[in-house]
């Protein structure tokens, strides 16, 4: 069913890395009061591994799972705590108990996302919320990107692709994101700032309902180059894609150095914070939000969001992990899919 045709939102849910705690936070999000009645749902993974977890949860009597095969999505959705698994049926359950990377969970956790982006760009969900996977699995079933972010953006062909992360009073969008630090100097250069710049501004006008919103732009040197003797990277990349964007009434400012924008951000003086690197932008919002944050990717022509989190192999199969942050990319889901629902009315 397509979207203009369905009363509710219908959200699609990859379930990430099947020995991780994907399914585990899946499972208590969906069971969570406030998750319920938000939206329809479906999982995207493996039946088998949901029913085992949420038998360990002593959550299988009070969730039904209704088990759907990979060609179809339809389903009774207005079933009280009914879930819906889309079963790809794509892994062994005993090599999930592992709870460590794998090629075989790698594989799997990659053709959820497939299908997932699939039914999105289709028209057939409204949207797609990605469980962590690994990205040492990834890469053991033969894969070679960095991460969802990167895949989305090479399969969607899309031109700028942004990763944006939002946590309470926190948002950080990256201009790199899944490089190794010696790497990043490359790909620092006036365009890639400055598309960054005007994606985030985009999506935080289409998404957040920011007429203006207030971006800061961080150095990438220490002190932002101290005027040239950490490097030289503001003068040459970073302050002409800031001025660029303002020509375009962009309400931008920077460099900034990374050691005080936060706190300013914080004290709600900014609205995003543009980051330069990885560690520069998740350490914070996951200093701030760890149990909520939420990623975004911006510039693709469908909606997903995931938590902030990973697949905490340590931890799976223990019946420990918050699902809060999923809970969060869930409820931000579904508040895009309204925004871009009532956009085109």
């Amino acid at each position: 069913m397509k979207s203009e045709n369905r009363e509710k939102n219908l959200i699609g849910i990859t379930m990430g890395d099947p020995c991780g705690i994907g399914p585990e936070v899946i499972l208590k999000a969906l069971s969570s009061q406030e998750i319920a009645t938000v939206a329809d749902f479906i999982v995207i993974g493996c039946y088998k591994v949901l029913r085992d977890v949420a038998d360990s949860l002593s959550i299988g009597k009070k969730l039904q799972l209704s088990r759907l095969d990979s060609t179809s999505l339809n389903a009774d959705r207005n079933l009280i705590n009914n879930i819906n698994v889309l079963d790809l049926d794509n892994v062994f359950v005993q090599d999930t108990i592992s709870h460590k990377p794998l090629p075989g969970s790698g594989r799997a956790s990659v053709e959820y996302i497939m299908k997932g982006l699939d039914l999105a760009m289709g028209g057939e969900i409204d949207a797609i919320v990605t469980a962590p996977i690994s990205k040492e699995a990834v890469k053991m079933a033969g894969f070679e990107f960095a991460g969802h972010t990167e895949l989305l953006h090479d399969k969607t062909a899309a031109e700028d692709v942004v990763m944006l992360m939002v946590g309470k009073r926190l948002r950080v969008s990256f201009v790199t994101t899944h490089l190794a630090v010696k790497d990043v100097f490359r790909f620092i250069n006036q365009e890639s700032v400055f598309s960054t710049i005007q994606t985030t501004a985009t999506g935080l006008k289409q998404f957040f309902g920011m007429t203006d919103p207030r971006i800061a732009v961080c150095g990438l040197n220490p002190h932002c180059g101290d005027g040239d003797r950490f490097g030289t990277e503001e003068r040459d990349a970073i302050i002409p894609a800031i001025k660029r964007a303002q020509k375009m009434r962009i309400d931008c400012i920077g460099p900034l150095s990374s050691d005080t924008v936060f706190n300013k951000a914080l004290n709600g003086e900014f609205d995003v914070v543009v980051v330069q690197f990885h560690d520069q932008g998740t350490i914070p919002i996951k200093m701030h939000a760890f149990d909520s944050g939420v990623n975004i990717t911006l510039g693709i022509p469908i909606i997903r969001t995931s938590p902030t989190h990973g697949t905490a192999f340590d931890i799976a199969g223990k019946g420990v992990a918050n699902p809060g942050s999923m809970i969060e990319a869930i409820k931000m889901a579904v508040m895009m899919a309204e925004k871009r629902k009532h956009s085109f009315v």
